[in-house]
């Protein structure tokens, strides 16, 4: 299973303070919520190891206050479902999703100032007071400085290999977009190399009639076309993986950052040598997140494809 490797920018939490006469039992983690180690083995455990060593909380048994802002200037009106008690196990399988998997290969002093301190987790949430199955929310909502994750139930033990894949596709996008916006420097040379129209002005769709099919029977013709002016994918719609519409730029990095390092070395020898601009677009993005993002696309690439890795400075030799 491909296991999309990337991370974001977060919101700094409410700092909490301790006096040196308090004695801390060591039983308990998180100032905030007083976490509990639990059994050996169980999801409590993990949580409370989670937090102890990045300082990030998961959260599943909690009030509906605790979803408030930090600076307490509001309050939380959404209608939402926790998660059953039988459905906990599944929480276990969120953290390692992303903890060993957005996590892998990054600096963790970057990933600890840039990630979500407070992730709440739900069966299911609306973005209405009362409960609406049309407003029912797919995969997480955005709430000052903590995200809430929904479908931790029997949603996700349902879940394909696809399913986890596209459920974290989602979610990356989110995360990337906030560390590239948060960033004193942005990836210009990578963005523009963005298609053009005829005027200079970007383009925002490559229409069907315009598609082309792949020579080899590889790829299917929105794929081949879309690559070969050099995106990986096209925006994707509901109940589509394909669309004539182009990416934006959040989603467009995303897209990349996932392609490089949750692709075999077979597959990406080829992308680059059948589609020069998938090339030329990635050797202008690599020194970018090697330097600005401190990523190791080396050892992201090798934890997730262990099968088929590159070998060391793989990505720093393209050209």
């Amino acid at each position: 299973m491909k296991k999309i490797a990337i991370y974001l920018v977060m919101i700094l939490f409410l700092g909490v303070s301790c006096s040196d006469d308090v004695e801390v039992n060591p039983e308990l983690a998180g100032p905030l919520y007083g976490l509990t180690k639990g059994e050996p083995g169980s999801v409590d455990e993990l949580i409370y190891n989670t937090w102890e060593e990045w300082g990030m909380y998961y959260l599943y048994d909690f009030e509906p206050y605790a979803f408030q802002v930090t600076n307490w200037s509001g309050y939380f009106n959404k209608w939402y479902a926790p998660v059953k008690k039988e459905n906990t196990e599944v929480i276990r399988k969120v953290i390692n999703h992303i903890q060993n998997g957005i996590f892998v290969g990054m600096d963790k002093d970057l990933v600890q100032g840039s990630w979500f301190v407070r992730t709440f987790l739900c069966d299911s949430i609306c973005d209405a007071y009362d409960y609406d199955p049309e407003e029912l929310i797919d995969t997480y909502l955005q709430n000052g400085d903590c995200i809430i994750l929904t479908g931790v139930g029997d949603k996700m033990n349902n879940f394909t290999d696809e399913d986890w894949d596209s459920w974290k596709a989602e979610l990356s996008s989110l995360l990337i977009s906030r560390l590239y916006l948060g960033a004193a420097e942005q990836p210009d040379d990578f963005f523009n190399l963005r298609m053009k129209n005829a005027n200079g002005k970007e383009a925002t769709a490559i229409y069907a009639n315009a598609w082309e099919d792949d020579p080899a029977g590889r790829y299917s013709p929105g794929v081949y076309t879309f690559r070969k002016n050099g995106y990986i994918r096209s925006k994707p719609a509901l109940g589509s993986t394909e669309t004539v519409l182009i990416v934006a730029r959040d989603m467009d990095l995303a897209d990349y950052i996932s392609f490089l390092t949750t692709t075999t070395k077979t597959e990406l020898d080829y992308n680059f040598e059948v589609f020069p601009r998938i090339l030329e677009r990635a050797v202008a993005l690599v020194p970018y997140l090697q330097r600005v993002l401190s990523m190791d696309l080396e050892a992201m690439q090798n934890a997730n494809c262990p099968e088929d890795p590159v070998e060391g400075d793989y990505f720093s030799k393209l050209k």
